[in-house]
């Protein structure tokens, strides 16, 4: 059973995490997931296409961190898509990162790049102004992920779409770490308030898990060390850790305290963990 009562470091108020959930009804549970999409093979595309079209189509979006490969039919059902990025990024075709510039993953405008850090986007973007937010493997790479969602639910609006992909750790470098649980992200959530370092809590034991003999950005014969001094080498190379762990529980969990209805949860070859939730009109 989740704990779900703690005290607030530095203050002597205790807050739970039913809390910071946007759901005031949500509560907390561990009930195994009864779905296909944990039995057998990956599948090669989301099943049910026409729930996906249905939460896409003619929608004012947001990506963050694209463009992203293969991503070409999502584009084409949005009525426009803006693009928040922080880096450059070559190997994604992102190859310079100008602020107001046209978005254009296909060649043709969608809409404009917007320069910022998606961890906090209510700095950069007005609450409620999108109908559908995409995020493809970015929410990994967040120290305070509980925190970067709640700001990616405040720029949609009620009814809006959010759509996450996840690395499954399973065929990753990640395989032999233990997925985080929204309690651990709710604590250091709250912790954060007082004390910014309590992002860094678990750093050594992350770069020691990380298999990275199966990173294809290290040479062979690399470990730990290389990996610590990439990271702590620059805020790019901070955003290119993958800092937690995501299953299936914890991502239905999330939805849930952030109020959104599951309307697609697939996992898609070769590793990928695909979430799409609408959400409610109120809590």
């Amino acid at each position: 059973m989740l704990a779900l009562r703690w005290l607030v470091v530095g203050t002597a108020a205790a807050t739970t995490l039913k809390d910071l959930c946007p759901n005031k009804h949500f509560e907390a549970t561990l009930e195994d997931i009864d779905d296909a999409v944990l039995r057998g093979p990956p599948y090669d595309d989301v099943r049910d296409q026409l729930a996906l079209r249905h939460a896409t189509e003619g929608r004012k979006g947001l990506e963050i961190g694209g463009p992203t490969p293969l991503a070409a039919n999502l584009y084409g059902l949005l009525a426009s898509c803006d693009n928040l990025a922080t880096f450059e990024d070559h190997f994604h075709g992102r190859p310079e990162l100008i602020d107001g510039a046209d978005f254009a993953p296909a060649g043709e405008a969608i809409g404009k790049t917007l320069v910022g850090d998606a961890s906090n986007l209510t700095n950069h973007v007005a609450e409620g102004s999108y109908e559908f937010l995409f995020a493809s493997h970015v929410l990994e790479h967040t120290r305070d992920p509980l925190g970067a969602l709640l700001s990616w639910d405040a720029v949609l609006a009620p009814g809006g779409t959010l759509f996450l992909v996840l690395p499954w750790k399973a065929d990753t470098f990640d395989h032999a770490r233990a997925p985080n649980t929204l309690d651990q992200l709710a604590q250091k959530h709250v912790r954060r308030r007082t004390n910014e370092d309590a992002l860094m809590s678990d750093f050594e034991q992350t770069i020691r898990s990380v298999d990275v003999t199966r990173d294809w950005g290290f040479p062979p014969g690399s470990g730990a060390a290389e990996l610590r001094e990439r990271t702590l080498a620059s805020e790019k190379g901070m955003q290119m850790l993958h800092w937690h762990v995501f299953d299936f529980h914890l991502l239905k969990e999330l939805y849930e305290c952030l109020n959104y209805d599951v309307v697609v949860l697939d996992l898609l070859r070769p590793f990928h963990q695909v979430i799409v939730g609408t959400k409610r009109m109120s809590s």
